[in-house]
């Protein structure tokens, strides 16, 4: 049986009852004043959670804390409109990209992303604790390779591992051994989507587009957390931007930047476009730090299309943060200290001492998993097995930092620096139900992408 955080998962994110503590948090980090009578008043909210009665408390607490001014004293100064969002990124020339390293690296880049998403699968809501004795019991620490639920009767007991229920449509929890491509999985289907979004609408898409996409073509459930909040608000008559800020706790998690890989890859050396691009979608379902995040890893893989190593990509990413927030701050300090210190595991021990991944709240925000990915390239380098190894080891929200991590991985270095041994097991293909593709090739969906691509900025 998986850990509790997975449990009763189609049910999970429709209740605003159920997780009104997290919204406390949210709002406290915001620099609202959450005093104890708040506190309380959430507190007997709780105990009516499922009931008409609870949903509609709830909300009303969730209004006033949205209408709630920040104090005076906050040190952080957020935009929150689109408008203001969009008017801070800064502007860039874009840089060329060969046309001959081109598809390597748009095909690096769905593969990287593939083979990271599917390694933390299986072990996604893990402890870190828990991920580190099942690898070390299973002689592939630190990693090198896939995981596998073929172990033995002890350890499976040890360590909880099962093969069912699978998540996203699939019949089994994705162990290598479970698996026939790449299977089906929220951060993935979200890339896909990202490339129908222009596909259908172009590059001038606005938010109601993504809205419309969003609801049209991805089922409720295969959403989670800020999504399906939206999601909700939407088919409730609630447009953007509201459907991100309306009764939603999850507005900082990172669920906005799972979507934005498609966006970095039609405009390889174009961050500022790719910020662009990921700040329209993330505006639907997010608010403040989780656009911001959604700017930076769109950013961050479009410059490492042209970036020698990931410390420069990271760096130029950065601008594309608000200054003034919370995520910058954090990240800067972070950044500092990793250029201070050799070895990951005291970064990831000093993520571990200041985040909670058994806190659901610190387990999905932005900035710890933002950390994990950028402490995965800067100290994994150009070695593929050591950067989507560290972002799995580092606990926190494993599949997507994998897939983000390995998606910038595979769009500075190309296909070719992938280990056959991490593409094979995908069989080319990936699983999606967006559009109701079914199973399509990666050849496919890079050649997609590809021709978003604007060609005046690619050479010969």
């Amino acid at each position: 049986m998986r850990e509790n955080i997975l449990e009763h998962i189609r049910l999970q994110y429709v209740s605003r009852a159920e997780y009104i503590e997290t919204e406390l948090r949210q709002s406290a980090q915001e620099g609202k004043d959450v005093d104890a009578s708040i506190e309380q008043e959430a507190e007997d909210i709780l105990k009516e959670k499922g009931t008409v009665s609870g949903e509609e408390k709830a909300l009303r607490l969730y209004e006033r804390l949205r209408q709630m001014p920040v104090k005076a004293d906050f040190p952080y100064r957020e935009p929150e409109t689109l408008e203001e969002i969009l008017e801070l990124l800064p502007t860039c020339s874009p840089r060329a990209i060969k046309k001959d390293v081109l598809r390597d690296k748009i095909l690096g880049a769905w593969l990287g992303r593939a083979a990271g998403c599917l390694l933390g699968q299986p072990v996604e809501c893990w402890t870190r604790d828990r991920i580190l004795g099942f690898l070390k019991e299973t002689d592939n620490y630190p990693i090198h390779g896939y995981m596998s639920s073929d172990v033995s009767g002890d350890i499976r007991k040890r360590y909880q591992v099962a093969d069912e229920p699978g998540a996203y449509g699939n019949p089994k929890i994705s162990w290598i051994n479970n698996i026939a491509c790449a299977p089906e999985d929220d951060d993935m289907n979200y890339t896909v989507m990202g490339m129908q979004i222009l596909e259908n609408y172009g590059r001038e898409f606005v938010p109601m587009d993504v809205a419309e996409f969003l609801t049209t073509n991805v089922p409720v459930f295969m959403t989670c957390t800020a999504e399906r909040m939206a999601y909700k608000n939407i088919i409730n008559g609630i447009l953007p931007p509201e459907t991100a800020a309306y009764g939603n706790p999850y507005r900082e998690w990172l669920g906005g930047q799972i979507r934005v890989d498609a966006y970095a890859y039609v405009n390889p050396g174009n961050p500022r476009e790719a910020a662009r691009m990921a700040v329209k979608d993330a505006s639907v379902t997010h608010t403040k730090n989780g656009i911001y995040a959604s700017a930076f890893c769109a950013a961050l893989i479009a410059e490492s299309a042209v970036c020698e190593t990931p410390g420069e990509a990271i760096e130029r990413a950065m601008h594309y943060i608000p200054q003034a927030s919370r995520l910058y701050s954090a990240l800067t300090e972070f950044l500092k200290l990793c250029r201070e210190t050799e070895d990951p595991e005291e970064m990831i021990a000093w993520i571990h001492k200041n985040y909670k991944e058994e806190d659901l709240h610190d387990w999905c925000h932005v900035i710890p998993n933002d950390m994990i990915i950028c402490l995965s390239l800067l100290y994994g380098g150009s070695d593929y097995t050591r950067v989507i190894g560290l972002a799995v080891e580092a606990g926190f929200d494993t599949d997507c930092n994998g897939a983000t991590a390995g998606s910038a991985f595979g769009m500075m270095y190309g296909a070719e620096a992938i280990p056959d041994k991490w593409k094979e097991p995908l069989g080319g293909q990936l699983m999606t139900r967006i559009g109701c593709q079914g199973r399509v090739s990666f050849q496919e969906l890079a050649d997609r992408c590809i021709k978003l691509i604007d060609e005046r900025y690619v050479t010969l």
